[in-house]
């Protein structure tokens, strides 16, 4: 299914029929992924549920960015889409930049949503202090585009600057569009740990041990700083913890939802 928001073709997927309507699920995807990632999740919580999952913009089969955005601009969207469906209490579970989205809508006073818990999974939005050698990077990269920036040719310059990028960039960077690529900056250079003590709701934390893009030391940040929520740490899986353990992930998810 889609609808417009803005101006964007946004895919989704509503289950609609459920047993239990005190409230509604929305899931939310992290960066390079699609509501795809979550199919046993869905198939899992429709059983009681009415579940929700959208591609957010830029991904899967949702319209492209006409502008760059931050966080914020992708939580009006997820807001958007909610008062369009008429929703009026939900749960929200994020994966990864998914995560993100849900800290900074528990920070919002929401007029005609109810946000019910939430259910985090590898989640990013805590700002880490860059290595010596990512460091040393940044400070090459930023010589070296200083360099590009005096070439008096355009068209050489604006090849040279996509090539450097490019090179420095990391895979998710090399792989988005322009207007991605802004969003991507802008969204890692903001830090969310401030917000989470905003967070007042029921939350459940599920979060991949051997987690190298998100270390398992910002589950216990998280865990920390959220006063009503728990820790669930899924052996031997890594940033998509949630695929690689499904048995014990939907054991959880069983749990929390009382299926």
């Amino acid at each position: 299914m889609f609808v417009e928001i803005d101006g964007i073709k946004i895919n989704y997927i509503d289950t609609v029929d459920s047993i239990d309507n005190t409230f509604s699920i929305l899931l939310l995807h992290g960066w390079g992924a699609d509501i795809r990632y979550f199919n046993r999740t869905i198939e899992t919580l429709k059983k009681k549920y009415r579940v929700l999952a959208i591609d957010l913009p830029g991904f899967g089969l949702s319209g492209e960015l006409k502008r760059s955005f931050n966080v914020d601009d992708y939580c009006d969207i997820v807001v958007k889409f909610l008062e369009y469906l008429k929703i009026k209490n939900v749960v929200l579970l994020g994966h990864s930049y998914g995560g993100r989205i849900i800290i900074k809508l528990n920070s919002r006073e929401l007029e005609n949503i109810n946000i019910v818990k939430n259910v985090l999974i590898d989640s990013a939005g805590i700002k880490h202090k860059l290595s010596f050698v990512k460091r040393v990077k940044v400070i090459v990269y930023k010589v070296l585009k200083c360099v590009i920036n005096i070439i008096p040719s355009k068209k050489i310059r604006e090849r040279s600057l996509n090539s450097l990028k490019k090179k420095f960039g990391s895979s998710d960077y090399k792989n988005a569009t322009n207007f991605l690529r802004e969003t991507m900056v802008k969204s890692i250079n903001e830090d969310l740990t401030p917000y989470l003590k905003n967070i007042k709701k029921e939350t459940l934390i599920i979060w991949g041990e051997n987690d190298t893009d998100t270390p398992i030391t910002d589950a216990k940040v998280m865990e920390r700083e959220i006063e009503n929520s728990g820790l669930v740490i899924l052996k031997n899986t890594s940033h998509f913890s949630f695929l690689q353990d499904e048995y014990t992930y939907i054991k959880v998810l069983e749990s929390f939802f009382n299926l």
